[in-house]
């Protein structure tokens, strides 16, 4: 017994520094910068803008007293809920498809139809939708040749395209974390409903949705708090126009030069999106337990 807790002291040694590089990484690069960007955001401005010496919450105030500053927040929150509802409800057929099909092509097909979004820049993505969407684009010739239109529709810069883009950038991470909380599931539960004499929505609604709860909680936060601080498909497909955070931010930081004031927004955004998150995990954790109860 000695010779083995001699050789695993060294393995878990081996595994505690093996920990540290990552750690280091996530310090230098997450959590310093978050320091620096709270203190930036504590600093009083001039009259360009430029930070001074000393503290203030002026910032923020500026930001709660701001009248379009304040509805970029709350507009991307609305955003965000939608495309992450959206997202779920479209993931969940897909995942389970992945999971049952017993077809290796079809399922090597579908993950490859997934996969393939997250295989191109956001940027390309983008201009795809604003070729589909754009005048003289596929979108606006069918509603042509269905003589449903005599001329082009501008879709392009208005909220829905941008929310339909924005679903097709973050339906990926959804179906990945879906199927993977599906495959975990026992066939043999799901035939033991079947032999009891439930339906199939019956099965889904009180087997699958309750044991698939902890990937659809992670396929949640990932895709809502992505959705809250996204930026370049709203750009490219609906303009700088748009009233989100995430282009607020950009606009205060690099053409206004209110950096402070940029991260005053930034972590009333990132505040925003962890109590969402908070929320989320917490209605996972009650479901869980429910289950685990019942």
């Amino acid at each position: 017994m000695s010779i083995a807790l001699a050789t695993r002291a060294p393995r878990l040694r081996r595994g505690q520094v093996a920990a540290i590089v990552p750690t280091l990484f996530m310090i230098g690069a997450f959590v310093v910068p978050l320091i620096g960007l709270a203190m930036l955001s504590l600093r009083p401005t001039n009259d360009l803008n430029t930070p001074q010496p000393g503290w203030t919450f002026e910032q923020y105030q500026q930001v709660w007293d701001t009248g379009y500053l304040r509805s970029s927040v709350l507009d991307s929150l609305w955003l965000s809920i939608r495309v992450t509802l959206t997202c779920a409800v479209v993931a969940y057929p897909v995942a389970w498809f992945l999971v049952r099909t017993s077809s290796r092509w079809a399922r090597t097909a579908v993950f490859a139809i997934v996969l393939s979004p997250l295989l191109t820049s956001e940027v390309v993505r983008s201009f795809g939708w604003r070729v589909v969407m754009g005048g003289q684009g596929p979108v606006n010739a069918a509603l042509q040749a269905l003589q449903i239109t005599d001329d082009s529709i501008p879709l392009l810069r208005s909220g829905w395209t941008v929310f339909l883009a924005i679903v097709h950038v973050l339906l990926p991470f959804a179906i990945i974390t879906l199927t993977a909380s599906l495959g975990a599931i026992d066939d043999a539960l799901l035939r033991a409903s079947a032999n009891l004499g439930a339906s199939r929505t019956r099965t889904f609604f009180t087997v699958v949705l309750p044991l698939s709860v902890p990937g659809l909680t992670a396929g949640l936060m990932v895709v809502f708090s992505l959705a809250m601080g996204i930026y370049v498909t709203p750009l490219l497909v609906g303009g700088a126009t748009m009233s989100l955070a995430g282009l607020q931010i950009q606009n205060m930081a690099m053409v206004v030069f209110d950096q402070p004031g940029a991260a005053a927004l930034s972590f009333v955004l990132l505040t925003v999106t962890l109590v969402a998150c908070a929320l989320i995990a917490l209605f996972g954790s009650l479901t869980s337990r429910r289950r685990t109860r019942g």
